[in-house]
């Protein structure tokens, strides 16, 4: 889903009323520029074969077809296009196949030289591809095509895509490829130029009058900004070249914002909840599914076919529409703004569709329709939102006037009765002092109470979350912490490791020398413990009884068994006296680690690390021992 919110609406009005219009036999030709000593030939294409190599879809006898508007639709399975190339007069050179439609997944070339029956090397690009591995760094798809003097070639292409396959080609040598790059990069400098301006402009204004309308729509605009960086290429070259599996999810996530962003933008600027009814349900209704929408996306991608998306577009364009023109006839001036700038979006796009449908002409002004339109919606939304500074201006200059004339009134009014009321108010003022002072002394009377009700809270909230005797936390935080560390662990896919300690024969200590002392020693050993888990994420708890575990996020096994040995020896160092003797503390350890992307629970991390200390104390106690994988049940 790759579609600004009017586009689906746009491609939706193009195929309804498309019975009713003569499409002529327009084939698209491979557009030369600066390349008139080379002959291309017309493009024939066929759908389905996905799997197939270059070698058989040169020598199969596939039903190959005519290739007659630039706009394939979607093709689940794919395509191939070929199209011939022949060097007429020019001396051995290079040209520049150009592909300027750059949000297709895959898109492999490859030259076939019917003369000396070899290939050219094979080269790929796609918005899964990283630019490093491209045959050249461009914000399309650009594939260096050699020919020598007086040779012919057939370029063969595959296809593929889950969004709509749009096909304009362009082929340049050095001089045209750099003359369309500069026209290019011009069009969109001149774009995000006027559009860093409006931003500008309403950051300043959001700064001045703290007006929250603003803010919603420069964060609006930017969303904007980020769908055409993703769908012009410019993103992925400039911004995150190496990183298609995060480049990939912007597409769906910048064209969700932008149908959630507006929506927000217009449900705070028209006023929509206050008029209730179908118009309000229909724009929250509306907000909680684009909501949805961008958590899958951001955190499960794969419910998003789920979602049905594509028809939600539709529908919620339509819905909009509705919504906006339904408030500019109940006289919502702002609403006739914004219908007026969807307006100029659904008309440049679907100027931008029909000459993807082979309507009309396939040029830099239809090609870039859409950001036409999407700076004339913007330049539409600033005059809204000045248009609405001037009428708030004048509401204000009305209400002073209106306040001012009632002042008067009421000024002479009080002159008229001062006299006659002196001696009321002066009752009324002794009375207000009482009061005043009654209020008083009852406000600092519940302020004292809440402030130790705040108190007693704070202290219930420490207590219900940590252990009375060793002031580590208790078993239920240290749950709760794991199951939290353990998400977030397969999330950034680092370790995450569990030390599970237990105090050698401290039945004996607690017989021998009483509980008191017992207790102590623990204390002893929750300090050392906390001593060894201060970073940033590290939680020490007390078990239970004389069990004591640790959770060390970003932690191997390997530093984890070298973190409980300094726990061990730390331990063993202790030496509580009680009397006449010194006692000899020493702890057992098993330590268990989760790698993502395997998947464990809290349970069987425990478990594991439980069942490595439970070997170390048959092997003799005192030491640190790592889980095996056979005891990570």
């Amino acid at each position: 889903m790759r579609c600004h919110p009017l586009t689906v609406f746009a491609l939706f009005v193009l195929l309804a009323g498309s019975g009713g219009l003569a499409i002529a036999d327009v084939r698209p030709a491979l557009v030369a520029q600066n390349a008139h000593e080379l002959r291309a030939g017309a493009i024939e294409y066929v759908a389905g074969h996905g799997e197939a190599d270059f070698a058989t879809a040169n020598t199969a006898a596939w039903p190959w077809q005519p290739l007659k508007q630039p706009n394939l639709r979607k093709q689940p399975q794919g395509v191939w296009l070929r199209f011939t190339l022949h060097n007429a007069t020019a001396p051995t050179g290079v040209w520049h196949l150009s592909l300027k439609w750059p949000v297709l997944d895959h898109v492999h070339v490859r030259l076939f030289y019917p003369t000396r029956g070899q290939w050219g090397p094979p080269m790929r690009a796609g918005d899964t591809v990283p630019m490093r591995e491209r045959p050249r760094a461009d914000h399309n798809f650009v594939y260096p095509l050699e020919l020598r003097a007086g040779e012919s070639a057939v370029v063969y292409m595959r296809v593929q895509s889950r969004e709509m396959i749009a096909l304009p080609l362009t082929v340049a040598d050095e001089t045209g490829f750099a003359a369309t790059k500069i026209a290019d990069v011009a069009m969109i400098s001149l774009f995000f130029g006027g559009m860093l301006v409006i931003l500008l402009y309403n950051c300043s204004l959001f700064v001045f009058t703290r007006d929250i309308s603003y803010l919603l729509y420069v964060t609006y605009l930017l969303s904007a900004l980020f769908y055409v960086l993703t769908i012009t290429g410019f993103g992925q070259l400039f911004l995150w070249p190496n990183t298609p599996p995060f480049s990939h999810r912007f597409y769906g996530l910048s064209a969700a914002l932008c149908f959630f962003t507006p929506l927000v933008f217009a449900s705070h600027f028209l006023g929509i909840r206050r008029y209730g009814g179908w118009i309000w349900q229909v724009t929250l209704l509306l907000l909680y599914y684009w909501a949805t929408v961008l958590l899958a996306i951001l955190l499960a991608p794969a419910l998003t076919r789920y979602l049905a998306i594509e028809v939600m577009a539709l529908i919620h364009c339509g819905l909009t529409i509705a919504v906006t023109v339904t408030l500019w006839i109940r006289g919502n001036a702002s609403a006739r703004m914004l219908t007026l700038a969807w307006s100029a979006l659904l008309f440049f796009t679907i100027a931008h569709l029909l000459a993807l449908e082979g309507l009309l002409p396939l040029n830099a002004w239809t090609l870039n329709g859409q950001l036409i339109g999407m700076f004339t919606e913007f330049v539409l939304l600033s005059m809204a939102l000045a248009e609405r500074i001037n009428h708030e201006r004048e509401y204000r200059i009305q209400a002073r006037n209106d306040a001012l004339r009632t002042s008067e009134a009421l000024a002479q009014e009080r002159e008229s009765r001062l006299r006659a009321q002196q001696q009321t108010l002066d009752l009324q003022m002794r009375a207000n002092e009482v009061l005043e002072a009654r209020v008083s002394e009852r406000t600092r009377a519940l302020e004292e109470a809440k402030r130790g009700l705040e108190q007693v809270n704070e202290q219930l909230t420490r207590m219900s979350i940590t252990d009375a005797l060793t002031q580590l936390s208790n078993r239920g935080h240290f749950d709760l912490m794991l199951d939290e560390e353990i998400r977030r662990a397969q999330r950034i896919e680092r370790p995450l490791s569990v030390l599970l300690l237990d105090i050698d024969h401290f039945k004996q200590v607690n017989d021998t020398y009483g509980h008191p002392f017992g207790d102590e020693c623990l204390r002893l050993v929750a300090a050392t413990l906390k001593q060894h888990g201060q970073r940033a994420g590290d939680v020490v708890a007390r078990y239970g009884g004389e069990e004591f575990v640790i959770a060390l996020p970003g932690i191997d096994s390997r530093q984890a068994s070298e973190q409980a040995e300094r726990i061990r020896a730390a331990v063993a160092e202790l030496r509580p006296v009680c009397g006449d003797d010194c006692l000899n503390l020493t702890v057992s350890i098993g330590v268990a680690t989760l790698l993502p992307p395997a998947v464990r629970s809290s349970a069987q991390l425990l478990a594991a690390a439980d069942a490595a200390l439970y070997r170390a104390k048959r092997n003799g106690r005192n030491q640190a021992l790592i889980a095996e994988p056979d005891e990570a049940i």
